[in-house]
């Protein structure tokens, strides 16, 4: 099985803010370094791949916090699943291979697909990159395949949020043993 992961990058809220905020809700996350503006969390949930809870838990925080957020999951390098909030409202979303678990999917059911990417664009800050955005992302015919890992990378140093997320999970961090100082990472959690 390959890389599978999930997390959330925030823009707004510091690092101190975001740890507070998770903490509110008891929610067992291990927390970035902020880089550019984007601190990003990998909770239990996300990093489990459970989209429903991630958006919900983007909505609420970007809603309290006021601020934008982007959860992106990685399943076994094949899919990589995104979806972006802003002020707690969900604004788009994309799936790089939505006909993964089909039975028998057509060729179309393997292209990826977006909501809304002018909204996307507008939440990130640059309504007039569509052609580079659609280019990333494969939805322009000019990429047979798209690796996930690959893709977050493009993405991040698109958006600017940090590299660092890609790869970063709640697995990876407990079952590698991350220096949590070394790393600038801070467990929402104690004693777990």
């Amino acid at each position: 099985m390959g890389s599978t992961y999930g997390n959330i990058s925030t823009k707004g809220p510091t690092q101190a803010a975001l740890v507070a905020w998770l903490r509110s809700k008891n929610i067992d996350a291990f927390v970035g370094a902020e880089q550019n503006g984007w601190v990003t969390f990998s909770d239990r949930q996300t990093d489990g791949q459970d989209m429903h809870w991630a958006e919900g838990l983007l909505q609420s925080l970007t809603l309290d916090l006021a601020c934008v957020g982007i959860a992106v999951t990685v399943y076994d390098e094949e899919v990589l699943n995104l979806s972006v909030a802003r002020h707690g409202r969900l604004e788009s979303r994309y799936n790089s291979c939505p006909g993964i678990e089909m039975e028998d999917p057509g060729d179309d059911d393997m292209l990826p697909t977006i909501d809304d990417a002018p909204a996307l664009l507008a939440t990130i800050g640059r309504p007039a990159a569509l052609d580079d955005l659609l280019q990333i992302l494969g939805m322009n015919g000019a990429k047979d395949y798209i690796n996930p890992l690959d893709l977050h990378a493009e993405l991040a140093a698109f958006i600017g949020f940090s590299e660092d997320a890609v790869g970063f999970g709640h697995r990876y961090t407990l079952r590698d043993k991350v220096d949590l100082a070394e790393d600038e990472l801070i467990r929402t959690v104690a004693g777990k």
